[in-house]
């Protein structure tokens, strides 16, 4: 099996994307009945973001984490967020049924922007092979 092939990551991001996924719903959801579904979003994603940018890199893509691919992958991260954040403040939740939709709602749109925006960013190098010389 190629452990970086399509499905071994898509296994490997759902394990490392369902642990961030199950930890910021959690903070969400219970920041969200104290606070602005708005500002409980954030302060989820700012958790999640540390864990998905080593575990995406390290585990999920198993490539190169130079911090110039952490930075890019980190930003897109952040515009995946804003994504997010539209959907949450489009749907405007109040209460925990709500809520859990809206989670709902933002996982099924950031997901897979987020994995194949990092599969394009950690995919690895290829040598250029061509030669453009001539003799």
């Amino acid at each position: 099996m190629n452990r970086n092939g399509l499905r071994s990551q898509a296994f490997r991001y759902l394990l490392v994307g369902g642990t961030n996924t199950l930890l910021t719903y959690a903070i969400y959801i219970g920041l969200g009945l104290l606070i602005p579904a708005g500002i409980a979003f954030t302060i989820a994603y700012v958790i999640g973001l540390v864990w998905v940018v080593f575990g995406s890199s390290r585990l999920v893509f198993q490539a190169d984490h130079s911090p110039k691919r952490l930075a890019v992958f980190a930003g897109w991260y952040l515009l995946v967020y804003a994504v997010g954040q539209i959907t949450v403040q489009l749907i405007s939740p109040k209460g925990v049924e709500a809520l859990l939709w809206s989670s709902i709602a933002v996982i099924a749109i950031t997901t897979p922007l987020t994995f194949f925006g990092g599969r394009m960013i950690f995919a690895p190098k290829v040598p250029d092979t061509t030669d453009n010389t001539r003799e």
